[in-house]
């Protein structure tokens, strides 16, 4: 199975329904090749992780790309994934490193999967704790982007920038259907407490008692989400958190950004911290 669709059944996505039913259109249209972790595998992997700008005393972290935990190389190389493991241990060195004055995330994300997300938050909050942290969303701040940004200092969006899409969404294939067609079934045996085993599986149609489970898990997820988005902006009000994107002043309007501007602009107001 295409690594993508594995991850959607043990991991929920923060992302867009726009985003997510194109990653899915590409996970379901291409071939399942995948590599082994051959060390010209990892050496492939570090190459195309994101590196940290010096500017001075800044340092500029990238956030961009789909989000996603320990993703498969040809997920990062062939549908733009990025993995959260890096995006953290850039803010973590940048927040260490005693010759850093200010962090500045560069961020263009439609969101990404919650696991692993939440602690790329976390770790915005920690840094920001020694030193300011500006985020400026160039593109899209979006979902788990969102949520990331929503920890810093301030943020500032270009005029034209998508922000918000506060929600989580969670999916399973249903292939049942077409198996049927071509004449394949499967059947799964678990114990007969495992009412939740199997879930997302190959064939399995969802029974009442898994949707309502998966239901209660994207609930939480969410509450986790806007409870953290309040922590840092708690004038963000409800009717902003119901999955929508706002632009620019929108925005700012809705207490989701702070201020607009370009990247310069947000550096401008990264040092106005330090200096």
């Amino acid at each position: 199975m295409n690594p993508f669709l594995k991850r959607l059944v043990t991991d929920i996505p923060l992302m867009g329904e726009e985003t997510l039913g194109y990653i899915l259109n590409l996970a379901l249209t291409k071939d399942d090749v995948q590599l082994a972790e051959h060390p010209a595998v990892k050496r492939m992997r570090a190459d195309m992780a994101p590196k940290v700008e010096l500017r001075g005393d800044i340092a500029i972290v990238p956030v961009q790309g789909t989000l996603a935990y320990n993703p498969d190389p040809l997920e990062m190389l062939f549908d733009g994934v990025e993995d959260s493991r890096s995006v953290l241990s850039m803010i973590q060195w940048a927040a260490d490193n005693p010759d850093v004055k200010g962090i500045l995330i560069r961020m263009d994300t439609p969101g990404g999967m919650l696991l692993g997300g939440p602690e790329m938050a976390d770790a915005v909050t920690s840094a920001r704790r020694t030193k300011p942290v500006v985020t400026h969303i160039g593109g899209l701040g979006a979902s788990l982007g969102y949520m990331i940004a929503s920890q810093s200092t301030e943020i500032v969006g270009n005029r034209s920038s998508i922000s918000g899409s506060v929600g989580v969404i969670a999916s399973v294939v249903d292939y049942s259907g077409l198996l049927a067609r071509i004449g394949i079934s499967f059947e799964y045996f678990t114990n007969k407490e495992a009412t939740f085993k199997g879930v997302g599986a190959v064939g399995n149609k969802l029974t009442d008692a898994q949707r309502e489970n998966i239901q209660q898990s994207v609930d939480s997820a969410f509450t986790m989400f806007k409870d953290m988005v309040r922590s840092r902006r708690p004038n963000v009000k409800d009717d902003a958190m119901r999955g929508q994107t706002f632009r620019g002043s929108e925005a700012k309007a809705a207490g989701l950004i702070d201020r607009i501007g370009d990247e310069q602009y947000a550096i401008s107001v990264l040092k106005s911290y330090i200096e």
